[in-house]
């Protein structure tokens, strides 16, 4: 796999999900995969994930913030999906709407996300990391949570993120 163009890489990767749509792997056959996938073999598949930027991934955020790119149909769809945080009683009480997608590997942390405060304040934000180490990728995984949600209720440290980003 490690010598394969990216074609070939990904032309396999959709053959194997269809398959897996049709003929789902069993828990024993998931069990088996995730227990002989190594580290390195983990890197390999983080480096041919797909990529985007940072400035793409808001941009979308932006169009799932204001519900007004896509038809009513789809963010029928989209919103179950992006928006379980609005599930918490406490996001709730904080938001009046708040969507996000992540995707971690041993290797990389993102997230996107969207809110609205009570305030009608709109926020967009992605984050991307990279290449991290495994006490970086646990660090970042573990605080993800209460820095979105500083960012988010504390203009005083929006500021200063805002500050240090520029």
């Amino acid at each position: 796999m490690q010598e394969m163009e990216m074609d070939d890489y990904r032309q396999r990767a959709i053959a194997i999900h269809k398959s897996w749509l049709t003929e789902p792997l069993s828990v024993q056959e998931k069990k088996h995969l995730l227990k002989h996938l190594s580290k390195s073999s983990q890197k390999h598949l983080s480096d041919y994930f797909p990529r985007s930027t940072a400035k793409d991934y808001v941009a979308i955020m932006e169009k799932l913030n204001n519900k007004a790119y896509f038809s009513d149909k789809v963010y029928q769809y989209l919103d179950p999906v992006m928006e379980q945080l609005m599930e918490r009683p406490k996001n709730r009480e904080l938001f009046t709407q708040i969507g996000q997608k992540g995707g971690s590997t041993l290797f990389v942390v993102t997230i996107a996300m969207y809110a609205i405060d009570r305030e009608q304040n709109k926020t967009e934000l992605a984050f991307f990391a990279n290449g991290l180490s495994d006490l970086e990728q646990v660090e970042l995984s573990r605080n993800m949570n209460s820095f979105q949600l500083k960012l988010l209720t504390d203009k005083a440290f929006r500021e200063r993120v805002n500050t240090e980003l520029n």
